[in-house]
């Protein structure tokens, strides 16, 4: 499954950069996320989230590791997620690209994950439209936690 956007963020790129690092953000801005701290492995440092997200299949909590695999202060992120669960799990990467704008700064995201288990038979559609939805509320979430951070 592929899924790309783009969302306009009324903040400065280095800001907007500095929040898509931040626990604390994310944590206020991922729908369903019960916690979210950073734990060091052998591999490097990965931030570990409690969601319980509002996707058919995936009720209940389920701890997702988020790993850095590439940063490029202030413009690119790339961010990989292994979560298992009952009903499978995926293999997800996300690259998240920021361009600075007037007053603003341009977000781009280009996600890929590969799904095995019982998750992987979920029609397409059903499970795209709830990560759609998921996705619109992170970023009215976000903008909000970058805006309130904002000196």
């Amino acid at each position: 499954m592929d899924i790309t956007g783009n969302q306009k963020i009324k903040a400065p790129r280095q800001q907007v950069f500095q929040a898509l690092l931040d626990p604390e953000t994310l944590r206020n801005s991922i729908p369903g996320c019960e916690s979210a701290e950073i734990i060091d492995f052998p591999t490097g440092p990965q931030l570990k989230l409690v969601v319980s997200p509002n996707i058919p299949g995936f009720k209940g909590s389920h701890t997702v590791f988020l790993q850095t695999i590439q940063v490029v202060p202030p413009s690119r992120v790339v961010l990989a997620a292994q979560p298992t669960s009952s009903v499978g799990s995926i293999d997800a990467t996300c690259v998240v690209d920021l361009e600075e704008d007037a007053q603003s700064t341009n977000l781009s995201y280009n996600a890929h994950a590969e799904m095995q288990g019982k998750i992987a038979a979920m029609p397409d559609m059903i499970l795209k439209g709830a990560v759609k939805v998921a996705l619109d509320q992170f970023f009215k979430n976000f903008e909000k936690q970058v805006d309130s951070a904002k000196v």
